[in-house]
């Protein structure tokens, strides 16, 4: 099986990470994060290979191609846990990561928390058995502040260009390697390990756009994914910087009326009203609503949403008259949608209630 899976090295890669796939889905992520990290490294043991192999022929050494010095070197060293009858159901855990102190990724400043904190506000690193064909020599020396994903697709210089030129678009290992970061990157951060995530979404961002350039589909859907983080820390102004890069590359692509584009620009506002721009939030959550009834019609549970927020930003500014129209319309759809008992209606009803007792209209509320 071991020399099997050396000598196929991408097919091993895309058979892990699609059955990290299926484990995701069935909620085992941490079995999940331990087949995609293995994918991880029979995906860049292939790309190294390949790699030497186009080294060799440029220069003319007509040696054997059979295996690397890594490969030589970390089978004498260590059996693949692949091979481990108990090793894929053993639970993944923090006990298989060195921590060390960091500053958390959003805006609370704290820094220097207890290395078993499982706050997410710390830096995670994978053992170098765990992933070693990514990790060179000189990796070892250096800061151990950095994560293992922080070492691949590292811009390269000069010669790049031309390298990059020279990649067939959506082929190769690349491209497996950016897809396999970028779930991990969603099981970090639903484990709210949030450092980690940034760190997997932003190599898997430099591999995608290494391949497929800066405006593709998938550049947009993983810096989503960074601006959700973004806000989920608390980081409003990151995340407005990143959406607003998302909505310019959807609304090419896309279209104005698109969904995802509502999406987006649905993120936008709220972000806005965060920022206590509640105008601004105002005006994007108008637009947002009239996008979605265009698409959904009028009595769609996604437009009662966006017309909740509107209402809530509605009433921020004050606006009581602007705030009960609004949320009247919305709580009228989740009647129909979800029924009267609902618990999301009793928010609605609740918040009008408020809104009548506010202006002295106590009969009503």
């Amino acid at each position: 099986k071991e020399q099997f899976r050396n000598q196929n090295s991408l097919t091993t890669s895309v058979t892990l990470r699609d059955m990290g796939m299926i484990l995701e889905h069935k909620g085992n992520e941490d079995k999940a994060l331990k087949f995609y990290h293995a994918s991880l490294r029979y995906a860049i043991k292939f790309k190294i290979a390949s790699e030497q192999k186009t080294n060799r022929n440029n220069s003319g050494d007509c040696s054997s191609d059979t295996g690397s010095a890594r490969e030589s070197e970390s089978n004498s060293e260590e059996k693949d846990w692949l091979e481990t009858d108990n090793a894929i159901d053993e639970p993944f855990s923090l006990k298989e990561v060195r921590m060390a102190r960091s500053t958390a990724v959003g805006k609370s400043g704290d820094t220097g928390h207890d290395c078993d904190s499982e706050n997410g506000e710390m830096e995670l690193f994978l053992e170098k058995r765990f992933d070693r064909w990514a990790l060179s020599k000189d990796t070892a020396k250096t800061d151990v502040t950095k994560f293992y994903y922080d070492e691949l697709f590292v811009p390269v210089a000069a010669s790049s260009d031309r390298e990059l030129q020279q990649k067939p678009p959506g082929e190769g290992p690349d491209v497996d390697i950016a897809m396999t970061l970028h779930q991990i990157g969603q099981i970090h951060r639903r484990s709210h390990r949030y450092a980690a995530a940034l760190s997997a979404y932003n190599a898997s961002l430099r591999g995608m756009k290494e391949v497929l350039g800066t405006q593709h589909g998938n550049i947009a859907a993983i810096l989503g994914n960074i601006g959700n983080l973004y806000m989920e820390t608390g980081d409003y102004d990151e995340a407005f910087t990143i959406y607003q890069e998302v909505l310019g590359i959807e609304t090419m692509h896309l279209g104005l009326s698109h969904p995802e584009v509502a999406v987006t620009l649905h993120n936008i506002a709220t972000i806005e009203c965060s920022r206590g721009n509640f105008s601004e939030g105002v005006s994007l959550y108008k637009q947002v609503v009239d996008m979605q009834k265009i698409r959904y019609g009028s009595e769609h549970l996604t437009v009662a949403i966006t017309l909740s927020c509107l209402a809530d930003a509605y009433e921020k500014l004050r606006n009581v008259r602007g705030a009960i129209k609004t949320y009247e319309e919305a709580l009228k759809i989740r009647v129909a949608v979800l029924g009267r008992s609902h618990l999301d209606v009793g928010r609605l009803m609740h918040k009008l209630g408020r809104l009548a007792s506010g202006r002295g209209d106590h009969s009503v509320a």
